[in-house]
């Protein structure tokens, strides 16, 4: 028994955690360097005489590929339920990579007229499209090849490789920003291909997990349908949703949101907010696998109210230290955001690995965690800020939204508690 054990670990850092970090790594990578080279961008396909108009014109475009997620998930998540989990990841990370290449490759308007934009119209759909079937489900593979070898912990590493991900970018950014070419926002794109078909290699040597071969084998796999899931796994279902929502609220105020408020709210030039967001970011990336490590010591539907009740209490205090533009003031507030968002979205695959059963798993935790995340998440920094601006508002109304979320899913997940008996007896009889 050790002896396997001491195999499945070795598979587990070496294969299993290289081949699902790379994925969301990436996905994040993109994310973050489309949106710092988001001027050069609309100046290339969206050359107007106010810089204003080409700059919206792109962050329309980097918006769209938000639409694409929960039919992402509904389509990848049909692949991995029926076909397999490794066919769906290793197509999921080979059509992201593509579309990122051709992005850092497309002429400008210049050169091809109306179709340069529209081509990146079509690379971006296809890259959300591609991201609803990856966060979820890379989380869902690595999961269940680990089985019960710290799941919340594992979980949590993969999530922390987002904000690899986004660092990276952040810094490669901030390297031809400064040092290089204007022509050269073109390479971290190249470079994100590059990574990605790296990612399509490794995965495709790698085995089907366990649970699904199992089920495979059996001939027991089959399509469950989305009518399906929602009249047999309706708790679960919205379970996913209620973790998508608030994982994407509180993941966007921190990644986009905060350094707005702070910039334009609080007076801090724009360069020292984003600094400052940094060490915030840190807190997360680390943060994510000590909630999956709790997550692993009590329990998931602990874990996950624990983390809405440190959110309720925490976020008005956050605010204040923000306000206070106190350096180590900012730099605690900051901290404890990071704090917040690792607590939910770091033991969050641990807990939603146990919603579904397995024919039904991909599907269903992908589709209502994407749909909560496009919900909260996408509007998240556009709601925020209409909070602030709206009549008799104030600069703790960011603050009230979190607390109003925190509270929701407190009562949600407790109510899921009082009926999880029953909830795992639906489970048994479905595996």
């Amino acid at each position: 028994m050790s002896t396997s054990i001491a195999l499945q670990k070795k598979t587990l850092y070496f294969k299993l955690l290289p081949a699902t970090v790379m994925g969301n790594a990436l996905e994040f990578f993109d994310f973050t360097i489309y949106a710092i080279y988001a001027a050069t961008i609309g100046r290339v396909f969206f050359p107007m005489e106010d810089p204003t108009i080409s700059l919206l014109a792109s962050w329309a475009i980097f918006a769209v590929g938000f639409i694409m997620r929960p039919l992402g998930a509904l389509v990848f998540g049909y692949f991995g339920d029926t076909v397999g989990r490794k066919l769906s990841l290793s197509t999921t990370i080979l059509l992201t990579g593509l579309p990122t290449l051709i992005i850092g490759l497309l002429p400008g308007y210049n050169q091809l007229g109306l179709m340069a934009p529209l081509i990146l119209i079509l690379c971006r759909l296809l890259q959300g499209l591609c991201t609803g079937g990856e966060y979820n489900g890379a989380a869902i593979f690595a999961l269940e090849h680990v089985g019960k070898i710290k799941p919340g912990t594992v979980g949590g590493i993969i999530t922390a490789s987002c904000v690899i991900g986004a660092m990276t970018a952040t810094f490669s950014g901030f390297l031809i920003s400064n040092y290089g070419a204007e022509w050269m926002w073109r390479l971290p794109f190249i470079f994100g291909a590059f990574i990605s078909f790296i990612g399509f290699f490794i995965r495709t040597f790698m085995n089907e997990t366990p649970e699904f071969a199992a089920l495979k084998e059996k001939k027991m796999t089959k399509h469950v349908g989305l009518l399906e899931i929602y009249s047999s796994y309706p708790i679960s279902s919205f379970i996913s949703f209620i973790v998508g929502s608030l994982n994407g609220a509180l993941s966007y105020t921190l990644f986009g949101f905060l350094n707005v408020y702070m910039s334009k709210y609080l007076g801090l030039d724009p360069a020292v907010a984003m600094k400052y967001n940094l060490l915030g970011l840190s807190f997360f990336m680390f943060g994510c696998p000590v909630a999956g490590y709790f997550l692993d010591r009590v329990g998931g539907n602990k874990a996950m109210i624990t983390a809405g009740i440190l959110l309720l209490f925490g976020a008005f205090p956050v605010f204040f230290l923000l306000q206070t533009l106190n350096p180590p003031l900012i730099l605690i507030g900051q901290s404890l955001l990071g704090i917040f968002v690792a607590s939910i979205a770091g033991a969050g695959h641990g807990f939603m690995q146990t919603l579904f059963p397995t024919p039904a798993r991909y599907r269903g935790v992908s589709i209502n965690f994407c749909i909560g995340m496009a919900a909260c998440g996408g509007t998240a920094p556009m709601l925020l800020t209409y909070l602030i601006e709206a009549r008799h508002a104030t600069l703790y109304s960011p603050a009230i939204y979190l607390m109003l979320l925190a509270a929701t899913f407190i009562l949600c997940l407790s109510l899921y508690s009082r009926s999880r008996t029953g909830h795992k007896k639906v489970l048994a009889s479905a595996v």
